[in-house]
């Protein structure tokens, strides 16, 4: 049973790994292609508006996908005293993805959400960033090279917020700047996927060799062999078993009696 709960395991998560692989290829190149088409669209409002519909369906597809896989395979895979983990983040991706759809689909707000969270989000860490480096500084926990490194590249994610929140009040940039925006989430999500793929296979791969190697090794033992039992003739009709020591005490006691009928 272990060697069978083993080979499923690995099985999942070669399969996992395999999935995630290509989810990451695909989202890297869909974001390299949001970049260009941002960066050579036209400026005119609404032009790019195909691409972006496009651009939000394959994601939020991409989104339910996730989910349903991770249904299909935690079903597939069950174990008795596994967690029901798996199906709360799955239902949490399909209706994530079912909600993008819908979104852009009435009101076309999924590119505008997506642009409006990055620039939020660079000022939030930017922000949270200056003052994690203020803090060192006053306590004198670090050097001081460190902490205005943090301070230059905090002022450097709030300048980045600020200036994609200007860029896109504008009508003439709107369209572009927002596929540029998420062009880039697409590539940033697609090295995060693959890095941490290969970092959590090879991670599994460790862990399982190590658990082998402690495993100790069962060597059958072969059956102690059985002393041999010899048949000798005690009278003409009966015949007695007896171990090879039996058999040599009765011959000594038929050499006696021989010896004495000699001395006679």
């Amino acid at each position: 049973m272990a060697k069978k709960e083993k080979k499923k395991k690995g099985r999942l998560n070669a399969f996992w790994f395999g999935w995630n692989i290509i989810e990451s290829i695909i989202l890297f190149v869909g974001g390299v292609l949001a970049i260009v088409a941002g960066a050579l669209g036209e400026t005119s409002q609404g032009a790019n508006q195909p691409i972006s519909n496009t651009v939000a369906y394959v994601i939020s597809a991409f989104v339910i996908l996730d989910g349903i896989l991770r249904i299909v395979l935690h079903l597939a895979y069950y174990e008795k005293n596994d967690e029901p983990t798996p199906m709360m983040i799955a239902g949490f991706e399909i209706s994530l993805g079912t909600l993008l759809i819908i979104l852009q689909a009435t009101h076309g707000l999924f590119i505008e959400a997506a642009t409006h969270l990055i620039s939020i989000a660079l000022m939030v860490v930017g922000a949270l960033l200056l003052v994690y480096a203020i803090f060192f500084i006053a306590r004198k926990l670090a050097k001081l090279f460190m902490p205005l490194l943090e301070i230059l590249f905090s002022a450097v994610l709030i300048a980045v917020g600020v200036t994609v929140e200007i860029l896109y009040s504008t009508e003439s940039t709107r369209d572009r700047l927002g596929l540029i925006m998420i062009g880039a989430i697409l590539v940033i999500a697609a090295i995060a996927i693959f890095v941490i793929a290969i970092i959590t296979h090879n991670k599994s791969k460790k862990e399982r060799e190590e658990k082998e190697a402690e495993e100790p090794e069962t060597v059958e033992e072969e059956p102690e062999p059985q002393p041999a039992r010899k048949k000798i003739k005690a009278k003409k009709a009966d015949i007695v078993d007896v171990t090879p020591e039996e058999d040599e005490g009765e011959a000594e006691d038929e050499k006696i009696p021989q010896i004495e009928t000699k001395d006679e």
